[in-house]
């Protein structure tokens, strides 16, 4: 009995220190639930709405009503700066072509022997004006005089000038037309050597180039010789502007019959043209492949004909010992078609002769028995 009342307290005990520990869980929990609540619901914000005055006060420059005559300073002042930067431009533009024209007179052979002595004299005697000029009197000028100075001095020197251009240019520009030819040559040679059927272009259309390319080549070579006969400081008469021109209007009437559309009767004339030689290219192949098969046929029964006659005089014992001939190359001749010019022996007649060739021994050997036996 005391042991029992004993287990009895224990278990009280236990369940009462249990009963503690549970209590001090549960008042956490409810702390944490608390803040939890007083977290979660902010204090809303309150606006406060205030008008607000304000009072402008302008410091420093008053604003001006009246703004022209600022304007105006300030389109002077830009006017000035303007005709200063100008000045100084067309100065420089007039320096820099009296120097180049006096290094090229002095070192150039092509200037030279483009101008004539009183040319030559009269560019050097306005370039050494100009320089002195330049380093003298040019300053406070206006460049009104500097571009009318300029014009002035290359008036001069614009003969000279050009004949260097043409004669640089010329050689380049001869090339250029000297191909536009050989290109209207071989146009011209492609489309006659079709046929009038195969044409698309009128006669008229390729009479016309080819008179353009005669008039031009020669134009070419009058005006060619022409200009070898003249000396170099005279004004061309081959010019390459006259060169270009001719040049352009040639491919001009090139190019038009180049990329003239194909019409629908010519695509049409073509198409039957080529379905004309399908239609001649078939039957061909089809009487080949005829003829072919009924030589095959006609070998493998000549082949079974001798086969047959042979395997007869086996059986019957005839002491004939004449071997067996193989046809003729006359029969064949007469029985293939007379259309074929080459007789060929097809692989089929040449199994049938070795067929013939090897059965020959095995008769002789029979008919020699049979004449023993009847003996």
């Amino acid at each position: 009995e005391k042991e029992e009342e004993k287990k009895d307290e224990k278990k009280e005990d236990e369940k009462k220190t249990d009963d503690k520990k549970e209590e001090k869980k549960e008042e956490p929990k409810k702390d944490s639930k608390n803040e939890t609540e007083t977290k979660q619901v902010p204090e809303k914000p309150v606006m406060i709405k205030e008008t607000l005055k304000l009072h402008t006060l302008h410091f420093g420059i008053p604003k001006i009503e009246n703004n022209t005559p600022s304007k105006e300073k300030l389109a002077a002042l830009k006017k000035v700066d303007d005709d200063k930067r100008e000045t100084e431009k067309s100065r420089n533009n007039l320096e820099s072509f009296v120097i180049n024209m006096k290094d090229v007179l002095e070192e150039d052979d092509l200037y030279k022997s483009a101008s004539t002595p009183e040319e030559l004299e009269k560019m050097q005697d306005a370039l050494r004006a100009e320089t002195d000029w330049l380093e003298e009197e040019s300053w406070g000028e206006t460049f009104v005089v500097f571009n009318a100075r300029l014009a002035k001095i290359e008036d001069y020197c614009d003969p000279v000038i050009k004949r260097v251009k043409e004669m640089k240019a010329r050689p380049a520009a001869i090339a250029d037309l000297k191909q536009a030819f050989n290109l209207t040559e071989q146009f011209l040679k492609k489309i006659y050597n079709q046929t009038e059927e195969l044409r698309y272009h009128t006669a008229t259309e390729l009479e016309n180039l080819e008179k353009l390319l005669s008039t031009t080549k020669e134009w070419l070579e009058k005006t060619s010789k022409e200009q070898d006969a003249l000396a170099k400081n005279v004004d061309p008469v081959l010019k390459i502007e006259e060169i270009a021109t001719k040049k352009t209007a040639l491919e001009r009437d090139l190019y038009y019959l180049v990329r003239k559309p194909i019409p629908q009767w010519y695509k049409d004339k073509l198409n039957k043209m080529m379905e004309a030689l399908k239609n001649s290219t078939k039957p061909e192949g089809t009487t080949k492949t005829d003829e072919g098969k009924k030589t095959d046929e006609e070998t493998k029964e000549e082949s079974k004909s001798e086969e047959a006659k042979t395997e007869d005089k086996q059986e019957g014992g005839k002491s004939d010992e004449t071997p067996v001939e193989p046809p003729s190359e006359e029969k064949q001749s007469e029985e293939k078609p007379a259309d074929e010019k080459t007789e060929k022996e097809t692989p089929a007649e040449e199994k049938s002769k070795d067929e013939v060739v090897s059965e020959e021994p095995s008769g002789k050997e029979e008919s020699k028995d049979t004449d023993k036996e009847e003996l």
